[in-house]
């Protein structure tokens, strides 16, 4: 027997006033909400039955206009279900719309574009440039902090450690300096920063503080020698205190990155610091105030309209100004992490680079450009961290490792399709300087993922053991040999990259503003160039044909008028390739005598062959000429050695045989980094 609902009267009665209804289809013509058809995303229903929004906009906490159409649907049913029931005669759609008061519900609130939106642990953040601090301790969900926070006795600040930077800054300089170093920072060094302009005084004591101990060095020497000495003390006595204070301001990170990025010049025989660590001290306070957050939720809140409301317009630009911060703290810590055997801490999402929507835009303006360069450096120091990742632990593996190196290689292409265009000087309108730099250091991580390459194939094939001979010709994937393919690829970036820095800086002349980085990177590939050419005289007793040597001598001549004051470190890079082209002219001046293999014995890593202790070529007995370099004496991965394998083939043309190549490539992977 067929149950019947105990409001119903016949067939053609109303349905029930208080059904199951099952969740409403979407028609073909309507795919998406109006909300999701803007930004072009997903569009999906998840709980149909307690809501009419989609997902996105419910997460979003933005107004749907399914909801809306729900309620508009809902609406005409309830006014027919009460006609129905009221009178017989059927009611036309216009007379129940007119007649039906329909009651809206409220409209859900946005969220205000600010990091407290975000229900993060506290220390909360502060506005861009502030230092104000207000208490909102969340005991459920840090409770230890919670505890911390009080027992520090209220709300800690660096107000007072301001107002004694301000106080000592003005005994130290008088106003007019103060406000030409700050002018001069501003113009000079800034832009290397890729943040947007800001007024120079309106910022902390502490940065200004950082910005006059950096712009000290465009000072005259008897004023800097006077000034920088007591700048110093006071900005190291001043960091540990800043970097330990429990809610640093976002003015006070940014010193971090300056004092990072550029080295005190002239301060004389100052106690040396590794950048290293201060730029990991300002991650730290970053993600103190969830710095690391601003990206997520800025791309959570662009696509909300705020309309005529300037208070939300302006909170969405200062979000986005903490997002810009985030990305040039993670640029800056690559890059002094770049070549040192040290990854980054501050981690990278694949949401990063696309929050600027950089691709949208042109260098055409100063800001779109500096936003531009901010995504590329982003882009490229993800691309090399992630081949410095790569790890060929086995011979077994040579194919899954050759493929994920292709794949990078492969990125880095992608980068050099979009730099290559932006360093001409025909397409860049605004700082060109920096562009160029940009492009440059594309090359250099090239030439790093590259020797990481070699190094990690070299360790494959020796597992700890001494390198049996000719074991680079078992490297070979689709009759490539990638030991000498790499080789070569990586002399011609080292003599491309030395040729353009030596045509370009020749025509700057704030070539002294650049970050010390750069010259480090600059004169890692020059020693690398020595290396190569050191391991060819003793592979096979000819030097290098080509313009290496000239290309050595005028980077050195360069880096030297770049140079401030002789601590500064390009005239410390120039000291260094003179020794090396030293070194060099010292060991081609010595009669070259090949050297029997069976003479030749590998280190206890077999990542090295030396010479035997009876061989005439030993180094320990040329290191009594002080012109000839001992191994040792190159640090960090920049170290050379004679190689194993002698050739009996000479000629002009000998660069470009494959043999030649073969020859040193164990001298080559000796290390894993320069």
């Amino acid at each position: 027997m067929k149950r019947v609902s105990p409001n119903d009267s016949g067939a053609n009665s109303p349905a029930p006033s208080n059904p199951r209804r099952l969740p409403q289809k979407r028609s073909k013509s309507n795919p998406a909400c109006a909300a999701c058809k803007r930004s072009k995303t997903r569009c999906e229903v998840l709980e149909p039955g307690q809501t009419g929004g989609c997902h996105r906009c419910g997460v979003l906490q933005i107004a749907c206009s399914f909801d809306a159409a729900v309620h508009a649907q809902d609406a005409p049913s309830r006014a027919a279900s009460a006609s129905s029931t009221s009178s017989p005669a059927p009611a036309t759609a216009s007379q129940l719309l007119t007649s039906t008061s329909v009651r809206r519900r409220p409209e859900p609130v946005i969220l205000g574009p600010n990091i407290e939106s975000l229900q993060h642990p506290v220390p909360p953040n502060v506005a861009w440039g502030s230092s104000a601090h207000v208490s909102q301790v969340d005991w459920l969900e840090t409770p230890v902090y919670a505890i911390r926070d009080m027992t520090r006795g209220g709300p800690a600040t660096e107000d007072g450690v301001m107002g004694h930077i301000d106080g000592v800054l003005r005994d130290i300089l008088a106003p007019r300096q103060i406000d030409w170093l700050l002018q001069s920072f501003e113009e000079k060094f800034s832009p290397w920063l890729n943040l947007p302009c800001h007024d120079a005084h309106s910022r902390n004591a502490f940065l200004r503080l950082a910005k006059c101990l950096v712009a000290s060095r465009l000072l005259e020497p008897a004023s800097r020698a006077s000034a920088v000495p007591r700048l110093r003390e006071l900005a190291e006595n001043m960091v540990g205190k800043i970097s330990f204070s429990p809610v640093p301001s976002t003015d006070s990170i940014l010193a971090m990155i300056v004092l990072a990025l550029w080295k005190t010049v002239g301060a004389g025989s100052a106690a040396a610091y590794d950048e290293r660590l201060i730029i990991a001290a300002a991650v730290s306070m970053a993600v103190n105030l969830h710095l690391n957050d601003a990206v997520t939720y800025l791309l959570r809140i662009k696509d909300a309209d705020t309309g005529d409301d300037a208070a939300a317009t302006a909170k969405n630009e200062n979000v986005r100004d903490k997002a810009r911060l985030w990305l040039c703290l993670t640029n800056v810590e690559s890059m002094l992490c770049m070549g040192t055997g040290r990854l980054p801490l501050s981690p990278r999402t694949g949401s990063d680079f696309d929050v600027i929507e950089w691709m949208q835009v042109s260098s055409t303006t100063l800001e779109s450009g500096r936003d531009v360069r901010l995504a590329l450096s982003g882009k490229m120091y993800a691309t090399v961290e992630a081949g410095f990742r790569l790890r060929f632990a086995k011979p077994a593996d040579l194919d899954v490792f050759y493929l994920k190196t292709a794949d990078i290689c492969n990125e880095f292409d992608s980068l050099g399709g979009l730099l290559t265009p932006l360093s001409g000087l025909a397409v860049t309108q605004h700082e060109p300087l920096q562009v160029f730099v940009l492009h440059m250091e594309w090359r250099m991580c090239k030439l790093f993922f590259l020797h990481h390459c070699l190094s990690q194939t070299s360790k494959a094939y020796s597992q700890g053991r001494p390198l049996p001979s000719g074991w680079y010709r078992k490297i070979v994937h689709n009759g490539i040999s990638l030991p000498e393919t790499w080789g070569k690829q990586t002399l011609l970036l080292a003599q491309d990259i030395l040729a353009s820095a030596i045509s370009r800086f020749e025509q700057s002349t704030e070539l002294s503003t650049t970050p010390d980085s750069v010259f480090a990177m600059i004169c890692s590939t020059a020693a690398y160039l020595v290396r190569i050419k050191i391991g060819a005289y003793i592979a096979v007793g000819i030097r290098i044909p080509g313009a290496s040597d000239m290309l050595l001598q005028r980077t050195q001549e360069v880096l030297t008028s770049a140079a401030c004051a002789p601590d500064h470190i390009p005239a410390q890079c120039a000291q260094f390739i003179a020794t090396l082209v030293a070194s060099y002219e010292a060991q081609v001046s010595v009669p070259w005598q090949p050297q029997p293999l069976d003479e030749m014995h590998m280190d206890a890593n077999g990542l090295r062959p030396l010479p035997s202790p009876g061989s005439s070529r030993d180094f320990d007995h040329g290191s009594r000429n002080s012109g000839i370099m001992r191994d040792n004496e190159l640090e960090g991965g920049m170290g050379f050695g004679p190689v194993a394998v002698s050739l009996h083939a000479d000629g002009p043309d000998l660069i470009l045989d494959s043999g030649f190549w073969a020859s040193f490539m164990n001298d080559l992977t000796a290390d894993g980094q320069m």
